[in-house]
């Protein structure tokens, strides 16, 4: 009985499907059609002549804007540069006991180096076509003041900030 009962609703439907598959499509889009209620002129007997010019292509989209690095929850500014091109003495980051982070961002074809003075250098290769973050947590314990510069060439735009 329930074989019977899911046949007869099958071709019936089957029917309804077949019916829908073989009407044509409109050739013309009605909603157009709604929107153009004015008679159109009639057709010229000239030939269409194609355009001369080509048209104007769209503009490629702006890139992002490099900006400073973000800082965490918790950590204070010591030092911020940027962003700009080329090298740069950034300042100096006063003696502390806490681990510092450098948070650096660049764009451009070229080699980049943060020098923390005396005795660490931080090199990275930046893209021309996209920005790149970096981030080194650095513990050095108590030291002395640190003189941070950046080297890059002035195609590397850049953007650096030194938290604690």
């Amino acid at each position: 009985m329930m074989i019977r009962q899911v046949a007869s609703l099958a071709i019936p439907c089957c029917l309804l499907a077949l019916a829908t598959a073989c009407t044509a499509a409109p050739t013309t889009d009605p909603a157009a059609e709604r929107r153009d209620a004015t008679p159109s002129a009639p057709p010229s007997k000239t030939a269409a002549v194609p355009p001369t010019e080509t048209p104007a292509s769209t503009p490629p989209p702006e890139p992002a804007s490099l900006r400073l690095p973000g800082m965490e929850a918790g950590t204070i500014t010591v030092l911020k540069a940027g962003p700009r091109k080329g090298s740069m003495v950034v300042g100096d980051v006063p003696p502390g006991k806490d681990e510092l982070w450098v948070l650096f961002r660049c764009r451009g074809e070229g080699k980049a180096e943060i020098i923390l003075e005396p005795g660490i250098d931080m090199p990275f290769t930046c893209l021309d076509d996209m920005i790149s973050p970096i981030m080194n947590r650095l513990d050095l314990g108590r030291r002395k003041t640190l003189t941070v510069r950046v080297q890059a060439p002035d195609s590397v735009e850049w953007a650096l900030r030194v938290t604690r």
